[in-house]
């Protein structure tokens, strides 16, 4: 069954369930972006050795490979957020414009 044949409010309804996947989407990478590094320093901070650590030597300190496969599961999760979030106001574009 396709979203165009539910009736308004089931569609309505699909079309607020897409736009909020990719809105969580968005929101758990951001919270990617923040938690990680910060744990990262704290637990250099926190660690008994005096070694200096900071979030680019972590990162350097990745193979290329490893590097470019998060790097992309981090685009392939933007572009699907994006996605699902355009689909959803396009529904309910489409249920303003059919009423």
């Amino acid at each position: 069954m396709k979203p165009d044949s539910y009736n308004p409010k089931a569609r309505e309804a699909f079309a607020k369930s897409l736009i909020d996947i990719g809105v969580s989407i968005f929101k758990g990478i951001m919270l990617l972006f923040i938690v990680v590094p910060l744990a990262a320093v704290l637990k250099s901070a926190l660690d008994e050795n005096d070694s200096a650590t900071s979030v680019f030597s972590i990162i350097n300190s990745l193979t290329i490979a490893t590097q470019a496969l998060i790097l992309g599961l981090i685009v392939i999760g933007f572009v699907a957020a994006h996605f699902f979030r355009k689909e959803g106001l396009r529904h309910l574009h489409e249920i303003e414009n059919d009423s």
